[in-house]
């Protein structure tokens, strides 16, 4: 089975589902970001993946959910 990929605006390539998904909970404070030694700009993070179509909130018709700040 293959996964889901999407084009990442963040990282200029397609990554899959989960990866997108792993970053936007980092970015949200919801997992280390630690955990995602591919991303060096958080703040630049957060509000790419906040427009991002791809975001699962926007694929799951969710609205934004709260960044909160680290």
């Amino acid at each position: 089975m293959t996964e889901t990929r999407y084009f990442c605006p963040l990282l200029k390539k397609d990554i899959d589902a989960s990866f997108c998904r792993d970053i936007t909970y980092a970015a949200e404070g919801r997992i280390s970001q630690a955990v995602i030694p591919e991303i060096n700009n958080w703040e630049y993070a957060k509000d790419t993946c906040a427009d991002c179509v791809n975001a699962y909130w926007n694929k799951n018709n969710m609205p934004t959910p709260t960044i909160k700040e680290t």
